[in-house]
C-alpha cells in the first residue's frame, strides 16, 4: 500500500477506532490472520483500546478459519492450503470440532452451517477500521445493513454493481488518508477507489455519499462484504 502521512486534526486520534475509549495500543485492520506472509508494507493501522484490540482475536480465528474451509469444501486439514489456517486448527481442537460439527450434508449436497453473529462481527470490525484508517474521523453508529455472500454466487450485473466506482458526493475529512488519495476524473469529478491490502487476497473501498456511507470489502477472491451506514 502507498504510504501516506495524515494532516488530519491529532485530536482525531484520542478514540478507539471501534467503540471511541481512549486508545491503548493500535490494531491492524485486516488482522495478519486474514493475510499471507509476507506481509505488505504499511499495513492500515488505526488507534485502538486494549479491549477491543484482543476481544475480536477469537471470531477473527474462527471467520478465517472457515473461510478457508468454505473456499475448499471440506475441514481436511490435508486439503486445505493455507499453512497458518492449519496450525490453528491443528493446535485449537475445540474450533476444529465446531466447523466438522458445522459441516453437514443433506439431500446429496454438503453445506456449513455458518454463526451469522460471529461473521457479521468481525466484518463490522473491518468496516469501523477502514473508515478510520482512510477518513481519520470513526463512525459512530451501527450500520443499516450488513451483508456478506460468496462473489461466485453473484450475477454478472450484481458483481459489476459491487465493484462499480462510485462518485463522491462528500469530501472526507481534510488532511485524511481518503483525502489525499482522492481520484479526480479528466472533467473533475471525485470518484472512490478499491485500496489494495494483498492481491488477490484483500481489498476494499470506503465511499461517503450525502446520506450514507459505504465499506466494501473482498477477502481471498471468495468472501464479499458490505456495511452500510
Amino acid at each position: 500500500m502507498r504510504q501516506i502521512k495524515t494532516f488530519s486534526d491529532s485530536r482525531l486520534d484520542t478514540q478507539c477506532a471501534y467503540c471511541g475509549e481512549f486508545p491503548d495500543t493500535r490494531d491492524h485492520v485486516p488482522s495478519k490472520i486474514l493475510l499471507e506472509k509476507p506481509f505488505p508494507e504499511n499495513l492500515p493501522v488505526v488507534p485502538s483500546c486494549l479491549r477491543c484490540n484482543n476481544g475480536f482475536s477469537l471470531d477473527e480465528e474462527y471467520f478465517a478459519c472457515l473461510i478457508e474451509c468454505l473456499i475448499f469444501g471440506t475441514t481436511d486439514l490435508e486439503k486445505l492450503s493455507r499453512e497458518s489456517i492449519v496450525k490453528i486448527l491443528k493446535r485449537k481442537s475445540k474450533l476444529k470440532t465446531r466447523l466438522d460439527n458445522a459441516f453437514t450434508t443433506e439431500n446429496g449436497e454438503s453445506f456449513f452451517k455458518i454463526e451469522s453473529d460471529r461473521i457479521e462481527n468481525v466484518i463490522l470490525k473491518l468496516a469501523y477500521g477502514h473508515v478510520k484508517f482512510e477518513n481519520s474521523a470513526r463512525q459512530y453508529d451501527k450500520p443499516e445493513h450488513i451483508g456478506f455472500v460468496p462473489i461466485e454466487s453473484l450475477s454478472e450485473e450484481e458483481q459489476n454493481s459491487f465493484f462499480e466506482i462510485t462518485e463522491l458526493q462528500k469530501s472526507p475529512e481534510i488532511g485524511s488518508r481518503a483525502m489525499q488519495n482522492l481520484y479526480i476524473t479528466q472533467d473533475g469529478t471525485p470518484i472512490d477507489n478499491w485500496i489494495t491490502v494483498q492481491e488477490g487476497i484483500y481489498q476494499y473501498s470506503v465511499t461517503p455519499t450525502i446520506g450514507n456511507l459505504k465499506v466494501r470489502i473482498l477477502i481471498w477472491n471468495y468472501l464479499a462484504c458490505e456495511v452500510v451506514w
